[in-house]
């Protein structure tokens, strides 16, 4: 059966390795390449990525949630502000959940202090 014209096909590189990842090792590239992706690619994926399974939309928080810490007060809303409106764009359903839970741990993490090198 042929896909239908109207299926979302995945073309970003991180989405289709995500959907790829099926060992530890596997796994363990993702992350590295999550963590090295800049971080407006990474939001830019964030409906595909969150859309692949529970365990990878954990992931996915955790790598955020890290690039979050880091990152200045600019840098902090701009990720905020770009999850809560890919929140708002996703109808209701598991990817929209994922995102929430996404955007939870960051207002948690809201008031942690900034980290830097560690020298």
């Amino acid at each position: 059966m042929a896909p239908d014209r109207n299926d979302k096909i995945p073309t970003s590189s991180i989405v289709m390795k995500a959907i790829d990842a099926k060992t530890f090792s596997e796994l363990e590239a993702f992350v590295k390449d999550l963590e090295a992706r800049p971080t407006d690619r990474l939001l830019r994926d964030l409906p595909d990525l969150v859309g692949l399974s529970e365990s990878k939309a954990s992931i996915i928080a955790y790598v955020l949630a890290t690039k979050f810490r880091h990152a200045d007060e600019d840098g902090r809303h701009t990720i905020r502000e770009s999850v809560a409106g890919t929140l708002e764009r996703l109808p209701p359903g598991e990817e929209r959940e994922r995102v929430s839970h996404v955007l939870e741990r960051l207002h948690g993490l809201q008031n942690a202090p900034r980290v830097t090198g560690f020298e």
